[in-house]
């Protein structure tokens, strides 16, 4: 048990993770609950092993990783270094493989990770769910390799792959890409999106709940630009796509 903890203990309070591999892409799952102020997830992560290793050491904090979820390793979290260590029984195989994890989370009133906001809509108190990740609280939704230094392409719910769960069919989910399908099952609706180009986890973006917005892309057509409102607060004026489009405009 010493000799486990002493092999443990080499990850801990280090300023940079490990780089015994490389993460190359996620495929992201979320699902949701805004009532419970909850939300359940899986990735994805296919990375390209370059070193010799029985360990994966990635960022999480306060979510609950699923032992049975983590193919062939056992795991351990370590808090105050928002680490998850993954431990392999033998060495992993030099080359590119896929990791799976599932895990749940608590949408906190922290204004930060994956967090939940309240507000009122004909006299009733409603929820709507949305993400801050920068600089480093992404690990906070999903564990990740959550610096800035890997730019991996993190796919919120793109093509037929990873998907946003909305437990209410009439809610919005909106992410960095443009939406490529829906689908209505009940009072479930998911979400697909288009893949994501190549960027930091800092940078991705999820918002559910009952809410209107209005979007535009750049110039060239890379950058989707949404401003949302709340539909509360949208009855109050005459034009609010207007007014939005004017923004989107400037």
């Amino acid at each position: 048990m010493e000799r486990k903890q002493k092999e443990y203990d080499q990850f801990r309070g280090k300023p940079r993770l490990p780089n015994f591999l490389d993460p190359k892409r996620f495929d992201l799952k979320l699902k949701p609950d805004l009532a419970a102020c909850k939300f359940s997830g899986t990735v994805h992560i296919s990375v390209d092993v370059v070193a010799n290793t029985r360990f994966i050491v990635l960022n999480a904090v306060e979510l609950s990783v699923h032992p049975d979820s983590v193919r062939f390793c056992i795991s351990n979290r370590f808090k105050d270094d928002e680490i998850l260590v993954l431990e392999f029984v033998e060495s992993l195989p030099i080359g590119v493989g896929v990791l799976w994890i599932a895990f749940d989370g608590t949408l906190n009133d922290k204004m930060k990770g994956f967090y939940i906001r309240s507000y009122e809509h004909l006299g009733e108190k409603k929820n709507m769910a949305m993400t801050q990740f920068a600089s480093t609280d992404a690990r906070r939704c999903f564990p990740c390799w959550d610096e800035p230094v890997f730019k991996v392409l993190p796919i919120p719910t793109p093509t037929m792959r990873a998907q946003v769960f909305v437990c209410n069919s009439s809610f919005v989910a909106l992410s960095n890409m443009p939406i490529v399908k829906e689908k209505v099952d009940g009072n479930l609706k998911t979400v697909y999106y288009l893949e994501s180009p190549v960027m930091p986890t800092y940078l991705v973006a999820v918002v559910v709940g009952l809410f209107d917005y209005a979007e535009d892309h750049t110039p060239d057509g890379t950058v989707i630009i949404h401003i949302i409102f709340i539909l509360s607060y949208a009855s109050c004026g005459p034009t609010p796509h207007n007014q939005c489009n004017m923004i989107l405009e400037l």
